[in-house]
């Protein structure tokens, strides 16, 4: 969606996974796994291990396949340096030695942060988006839609005539917990190219909100349907209550940038700092 959901917080979560997972490579004896979805040679990924990777990357951006790659990735690349000796290096061992720096400094502003609880109210938020209206105009065209995916066409169709007698809310309660539905999105804001199948993609142009589609087939198993609740083009600027959680994020983000900021400005004043020129 707008380039603000890379946040602070999460990429300083991925930086400090990437950095751990290099140090402990080099470090920790490898040891055979009982449970483990993946090998290389005599390293394993447990299940155990494969679940935190996935918590603390987002499964919504890296799935389980590409998660379980990019570790055989790293562990073929790693156990290669082995080989040609890259581990008793100087240059690597310096390399571990500022890294060993750069991973504790993080887990120390994340563990600060994580101690500073940010209150807010919501004027609060509302005058942080009047205040940044043109960070929140679209890159891109948008579309506000309710959409939901059946393995079961009968479903499918049941669930759109129920839509039309009672509306999208009261049709989703009278199936909760349907085994046919494969997943749902409420209310999400997605841009052009995030809108997949392509078909799905085609019929929302077609609809002005808020109107619903036809069970849209995308071959034996995945039936979709989608209502078009709002279209935004490039450079206009949605609604509060559309991107209330994009805002809250970007609010958030910024709020502990100046906790960051005054926690170190804080060490500068309680130690003792030379710089020779």
């Amino acid at each position: 969606m707008m380039s603000f959901k890379k946040h602070l917080v999460k990429k300083k979560k991925i930086s400090l996974l990437f950095i751990a997972a290099i140090l402990l490579s080099g470090c920790v004896e490898e040891k055979k796994e009982e449970d483990y979805v993946a090998r290389v040679n005599d390293a394993y990924l447990s299940t155990k291990e494969l679940k935190e990777l996935i918590d603390t990357t987002s499964a919504r951006t890296f799935y389980k396949s590409e998660v379980i790659r990019n570790w055989i990735n790293r562990e073929l690349m790693f156990q290669k340096a082995v080989e040609e000796g890259i581990l008793e290096e100087e240059k690597y061992k310096s390399l571990i030695k500022n890294s060993e720096r750069e991973l504790a400094a993080a887990l120390l502003i994340n563990q600060y942060v994580s101690g500073e609880k940010i209150s807010f109210e919501p004027a609060d938020l509302s005058s942080y988006f009047e205040e940044n209206r043109d960070e929140f105009k679209l890159a891109k065209n948008a579309y506000l839609l309710n959409i939901i995916h059946f393995s079961d066409e009968d479903r499918a169709v049941e669930f759109r005539s129920g839509f039309l007698t009672n509306g999208w809310d009261s049709t989703l309660v009278n199936f909760e917990g349907d085994s046919t539905i494969i997943d749902v999105w409420n209310k999400m804001l997605l841009n052009e190219q995030d809108i997949f199948p392509p078909t799905v993609l085609r019929v929302v142009k077609r609809l002005h909100p808020p109107e619903i589609s036809i069970v849209i087939s995308e071959g034996s198993g995945y039936y979709s349907i989608v209502q078009v609740l709002g279209k935004y083009m490039k450079g206009s600027l949605p609604p509060f209550n559309v991107i209330r959680d994009e805002i809250e994020i970007r609010y958030l983000a910024e709020k502990r940038n100046k906790l960051i900021e005054d926690y170190i400005e804080k060490l500068y004043s309680t130690n003792e700092i030379e710089v020779i020129n």
